[in-house]
Parts: C-alpha cells; sequence; structure tokens
C-alpha cells in the first residue's frame, strides 16, 4: 500500500465524523467503505474499529426525507452496505439491516419514476437490487414493487458489480498527494484514491 493511501485513510479517519451528509458518493457511506476496504487490506483492526462507528453514524441518521437515489439517498446507502457483506466485512443479514431502507424506498411508487440515470434514478435503484441480490435473496421488497420498478426500467441495463461503480465516480481534480483541504468523497474526493487502489 502506497504512503499516499496510508496518510489519505488517516486524514479521513480524522474528519470523516464532521461530515454532514450520509450518502455513498459524498458522505459517510462512501468513506465507511474505503475504509472499511482499507482496513481489511492493511489487517488494520483500529481503523476497522472506526470504520465500524462511522458506519453506526450512517444509521442512526438516515431520515424520512432523504433521496432513494444511488449518490446521495437511500439506495447508496443500501449498495454500501451490501458490498461490504459481499466483501465479508460485514457480518449480517441485510434482509433484518436493510428493512428499514427498503421499506422508504418502497413508499415510491416505481411505476412514476422519469429519472432512469444511475446516480439518482432508476438504474441506480436495479443496481443496487442486483447487488443485494447476488449477497442474499431478498425478502424486504414485495414482489408487485419488484414487478413494477423492472417493466418501468425495461431496456435500461444497470451496472452491477464493483468495477462498474468505479467508472460512475468521478476521479479527483487534484493528485493523490494533495489531498489536504480537498473534499473527502469517493466522487471526485480524496477516499476516491482509496478505492481505486484497493479495487482496481
Amino acid at each position: 500500500m502506497k504512503k499516499e493511501q496510508e496518510r489519505i485513510a488517516n486524514y479521513l479517519l480524522l474528519h470523516s465524523s464532521y461530515m454532514r451528509e450520509l450518502g455513498l458518493f459524498h458522505g459517510k457511506m462512501g468513506i465507511v467503505v474505503a475504509l472499511y476496504l482499507y482496513a481489511d487490506a492493511l489487517h488494520d483492526d483500529v481503523m476497522r474499529e472506526y470504520a465500524w462507528e462511522l458506519f453506526q453514524q450512517v444509521y442512526d441518521g438516515v431520515h424520512t426525507d432523504m433521496p432513494i437515489g444511488l449518490e446521495r439517498g437511500l439506495a447508496g446507502i443500501g449498495y454500501g452496505t451490501a458490498l461490504l457483506c459481499k466483501r465479508g466485512l460485514l457480518e449480517c443479514s441485510l434482509n433484518d439491516l436493510l428493512v428499514d431502507i427498503d421499506q422508504k424506498i418502497m413508499e415510491r411508487d416505481p411505476r412514476r419514476i422519469t429519472d432512469k440515470s444511475v446516480r439518482t434514478g432508476g438504474r441506480g435503484l436495479m443496481m443496487y437490487l442486483k447487488l443485494r441480490q447476488s449477497v442474499e435473496m431478498v425478502t424486504t421488497f414485495d414482489g408487485s414493487y419488484l414487478k413494477e420498478l423492472r417493466d418501468t426500467m425495461a431496456g435500461y441495463v444497470a451496472p452491477s458489480e464493483e468495477m462498474q461503480l468505479m467508472s460512475i465516480l468521478n476521479e479527483p481534480t487534484f493528485a493523490e498527494t494533495d489531498y489536504l483541504e480537498k473534499p473527502l468523497d469517493i466522487d471526485g474526493g480524496s477516499a476516491y484514491y482509496i478505492l481505486k487502489n484497493i479495487i482496481l
């Protein structure tokens, strides 16, 4: 692991609890994913413990007014959680852990989805569900919701695996060594470099 990644990870550890946003691309959930993957790669128990505490902050902060999209919303929190479970970094039943998030997502009528994008719309929901189903059978979404979502999104293919997540994220406009005072996010921020190093 490069020294730059170690410095970035420590910087994230010091500053991420002050982030207000909870989402995957621009908030605490993305930092949780980056730090868990980093801790696993280096067998760093201190970093793993911090990632767990930050993960709990995310779930404590989830509220009903959040958007449902992958970038800033509930699907992104679910996606990050499912990714950690798939990697064996969280031991839990996703159906138990994500039941409240999935119920809040189902409150939005899938037949009325007009945004078909990955970041904020239907393709992001499909990406989340596909990852969930690759980890365990999903019981928290009812059959009629899933059928209506599939019908609405017919003809739109959602990316599914981790490599596609990296292709959706924007690379930072600053060098890996210039992370100080820059955004922390996995999308265009310092944490991107940790994901890039570990996933790629």
